[in-house]
């Protein structure tokens, strides 16, 4: 069986996304827009794995599809943790392996995740640390009760689930941290280091928030 990369996202509408970024609802939906290109582009059409993309709201995921072209499927439950669960028990219905992503890492890698399915041979879990205290990435072979309880949001989320997964006697596989993007400072620090080579979508709108900033308009 093949393996699944689930990328799971809200709905790129003003107001619901992006809201911690100091932007206008209208520029931080484009953005979401602009991530979602870069890594739906990167990771539909892999050998190692199918890509498929969990949507919040579970209604728009007609309109996701028209507008992506890409393969969706519904997030269910009443906060991330029971999502998440959700989430893993369809994606593991019908593949051996699979990886959970959200969008807040334009720049993730083919290489990254191909990584994270293979340390599956040795371990029970694969979990790619943010630095901000949570992870970018998880990766599993059988669902475990990892994801209720966790203190979501918070620089605890990755502790907390390295604890869990202990308690169950799981082996983790960490990958090498990355910076998601999640404040304006992240979203400065994305901006030095993305090309346009990794994140066509994403660095055009970059190019577009920076021209139409007021401080770029001083300079």
């Amino acid at each position: 069986m093949k393996n699944a990369l689930v990328l799971m996202t809200k709905s790129p509408e003003p107001g619901r996304v992006k809201t911690r970024l100091g932007l206008s609802p209208e520029a931080a939906a484009g953005l979401q827009e602009a991530f979602l290109r870069d890594l739906i582009a990167r990771h539909r059409s892999q050998d190692a794995y199918d890509l498929v993309v969990a949507v919040d709201p579970a209604g728009a995921r007609e309109e996701f599809r028209a507008r992506f072209g890409v393969e969706t499927i519904p997030q269910t439950g009443a906060d991330l943790g029971e999502r998440l669960a959700a989430v893993c028990v369809r994606m593991l219905a019908s593949r051996a392996r699979g990886a959970i992503i959200g969008s807040d890492l334009p720049q993730l890698d083919v290489a990254t995740v191909r990584k994270a399915l293979d340390a599956l041979d040795g371990c029970d879990v694969s979990l790619g640390p943010t630095r901000d205290g949570g992870y970018y990435l998880i990766a599993l072979g059988r669902t475990w009760p990892l994801f209720h309880g966790i203190p979501w949001s918070t620089p605890r989320v990755l502790a907390t689930t390295l604890l869990r997964a202990r308690s169950l006697g799981l082996r983790v596989h960490l990958l090498d941290p990355r910076r998601d993007v999640d404040t304006p400072e992240d979203l400065a620090a994305l901006a030095e280091v993305i090309g346009p080579d990794v994140a066509p979508a994403t660095c055009s709108k970059l190019r577009e928030l920076r021209c139409a900033s007021p401080s770029s308009s001083r300079r």
